[in-house]
């Protein structure tokens, strides 16, 4: 552990690139100057003024030049030990990570790659959520899994515990659970750093690219809420969502939104970005929460993981209308089951028999989402 340590330290003050541990890196510098400076001899000085001055001369012998370097190197090793000091104590474990691992075949390993070979030797040990699946998938298993978390409060009580700091936070499920996890930190003072599986490359990244300012539109411009109290927002950036894909009770009272530009599997590459867009469909969800007669949120979502994570931390309870969040079946091209969520967790969504057939809707009922552009 010392000896990594020390590899650590010499990682650091050799990178060039931003790191998260400034003051680490510029107290192992000074560190390694005192080294140098410590056994370097300055030799013999010998300085002679112009005769009227009160000093003729100024001469440093060879001991003299030795006191010195030690009082240099004595000095810098002093300041660049304080500066490790004061970040190891403010920082050290201070770094928590989490993965998600609820889908078959995942393994639930955080991938150590994404973060900074600076700082892997001081994150806190990693924590798995979820029920890994096997062959089968057991959404009631995994629904089990959720709630009793939820009950043990698991980010606070075993990865935002003892002044966390910042978080790593990525992982595969269905979407319907990973909204309900970016659910539980909606509360969360902590900075999170979002990864995601870019399946192109096949690899884990953070989402540190250039902001390309990635935007929706909204396709229809007015949703009114049906009947029973149902709207709908409908994203697609993986792909399109299209209406004929929605439950026919849902189709007139869902809001379509589109990716301005292409459809892409990670098209969100940077992490400001996708705070943007979350910020933006959470304002949709507050305005249908507002509005007369409505009772729930329908979301059918196809986007990456983190922005499923990242819009669960939107979920107000009290102010907003509960979450009915949709799994897609691209096999059998519809949506087959989802998830109702709440502020006591989530349950498996039985829509009412009534909603096979549409009912008339009120007109006077109609969203503030519609025309909205990001």
């Amino acid at each position: 552990m010392i000896w990594e340590r020390f590899k650590w330290l010499y990682l650091t003050a050799l990178t060039f690139k931003r790191t998260a541990y400034p003051k680490t890196k510029w107290g192992a510098i000074l560190c390694a100057l005192a080294m140098p400076s410590g056994v370097f001899s300055l030799g013999v000085l010998s300085l002679n003024f112009e005769s009227g001055y009160l000093i003729d001369s100024i001469t440093l012998t060879g001991q003299e030049a030795s006191l010195c370097a030690m009082f240099l190197s004595a000095f810098l090793a002093i300041v660049g030990a304080a500066l490790i000091y004061s970040e190891w104590n403010m920082s050290t474990r201070h770094t928590a990570k989490v993965f998600i691992s609820a889908m078959p075949g995942v393994s639930n390993d955080f991938p150590s790659e994404v973060l900074d070979p600076t700082e892997k030797e001081f994150c806190r040990e990693a924590v798995s959520l979820g029920l890994p699946q096997g062959r089968q998938e057991d959404i009631d298993q995994q629904v089990a899994r959720y709630n009793a978390e939820l009950e043990a409060d698991i980010f606070k009580r075993f990865i935002l515990h003892e002044k966390c700091q910042r978080f790593y936070m990525g992982g595969l499920a269905r979407v319907p659970f990973l909204v309900a996890y970016g659910a539980l930190l909606r509360n969360s003072s902590a900075a999170i750093v979002y990864f995601d599986k870019f399946h192109r490359e096949g690899k884990w990244s953070l989402l540190d690219s250039e902001n390309n300012h990635t935007s929706f539109i909204v396709e229809d411009s007015s949703v009114p809420i049906d009947g029973n109290g149902n709207a709908g927002i409908a994203i697609g950036f993986t792909t399109p969502v299209l209406k004929e894909q929605l439950p026919p009770s849902l189709q007139a009272s869902t809001a379509i939104l589109k990716a301005s530009g292409h459809f892409e599997r990670n098209l969100i590459k940077n992490q400001e970005n996708l705070m943007q867009l979350s910020t933006e469909v959470g304002r949709m969800i507050d305005n249908f929460s507002a509005s007369t007669g409505c009772k729930r949120i329908h979301l059918f979502l196809s986007v990456q993981s983190s922005f499923a994570i990242e819009l669960g931390r939107r979920y107000q309870e009290g102010t907003q209308k509960n979450w009915v969040i949709h799994n897609f079946n691209s096999e059998r091209n519809t949506y087959e089951w989802a998830l109702e969520l709440s502020r006591h967790g989530v349950k498996r969504y039985e829509a009412p028999c009534n909603h096979d057939v549409p009912e008339e809707v009120d007109e006077s009922l109609v969203s503030a989402a519609s025309g909205v552009e990001v």
